[in-house]
């Protein structure tokens, strides 16, 4: 069962460079802050979430496809989790391509603190989750959180369970004992508040 990735510096400065942050200041000293109140979208509810996702919409409006794919997928790359969250936002805002849909698997796969955000996400964007989903289960290399989320979505929303026996239903059970989080529950929290806030499924966009 796969253990949380070692961080890159590199890849997690460099994710503070791309569209979602601006220069700052902090305590009077320079740095890169977000365009946009991560924290609020960390659970996505409250009255303030509409005005966050405007927010965050109008922003990346403003920029080409390419550099949006681009920079979707430089946050992905980074194991910080808040970079994570904008990213999720900006996919699930209508900014979902094959490649940015790409890049969220394999975050998926790799793992995060907010895997089952990560999860729905996945489930709210691509009309192929439950087929990608269920490889990822019956994947040993994925990380725990993942699985957990990922086998209560493929159940409560797909009806899909792996069989007795099985390579997947051995893994669900490994990475259940793992969890403390109850990273199902949230996964199908965070789906349903997705589905409050921006309605129907969109799917990836046209190129």
């Amino acid at each position: 069962m796969r253990e949380f990735p070692p961080i890159n510096r590199e890849i997690e400065n460099d994710a503070l460079q791309t569209i979602f942050f601006k220069d700052g200041e902090f305590e009077g000293r320079p740095c890169r802050v977000s365009k946009t109140n991560y924290l609020a979208t960390l659970s996505l509810r409250g009255p303030e979430i509409p005005e966050e996702v405007e927010k965050l919409r109008l922003e990346l409006s403003r920029h080409s496809l390419e550099q949006l794919e681009e920079d979707i997928g430089r946050l992905y790359a980074a194991r910080n989790w808040r970079v994570h969250l904008m990213a999720c936002v900006a996919l699930a805002s209508g900014f979902a391509t094959e490649n940015t849909i790409q890049a969220l698997w394999q975050c998926v796969t790799l793992g995060s603190w907010v895997s089952p955000q990560l999860v729905s996400t996945a489930a709210f964007v691509d009309p192929e989750f439950s087929s990608k989903a269920a490889a990822l289960v019956a994947d040993h290399n994925t990380y725990y959180k993942s699985i957990a989320a990922l086998a209560d979505i493929l159940a409560k929303e797909f009806e899909v369970i792996p069989p007795e026996g099985s390579v997947a239903r051995q893994n669900v059970v490994e990475a259940l004992t793992i969890d403390r989080d109850n990273s199902g529950e949230i996964a199908l929290g965070w789906l349903a508040n997705l589905r409050k806030v921006f309605g129907l499924t969109y799917g990836p966009i046209s190129r």
